[in-house]
């Protein structure tokens, strides 16, 4: 049973993982989480992956706008 549970936490990590870098979910992380302040690089890590988000989405727009300007 706790093998199980293991992989059932360690697999639903990996989904919320592949979702944020797919951009299907956006995460902000807290200032303090329990009383403990998070760090400045993991805030940054994560507003990182939000911004690429954001870089592509622009860039696949503007593609699409060249090419419909070839039509």
């Amino acid at each position: 049973m706790r093998f199980l549970l293991g992989w059932a936490v360690k697999l639903g990590f990996l989904a919320v993982v592949a979702m944020v870098m797919t951009g299907n979910l956006k995460i902000q992380l807290p200032e303090k989480v329990l009383g403990y302040e998070v760090p400045a690089q993991a805030r940054q890590f994560v507003d990182r992956g939000s911004q690429i988000t954001e870089i592509g989405t622009k860039t696949q727009s503007g593609f699409k706008q060249i090419s419909d300007s070839f039509r």
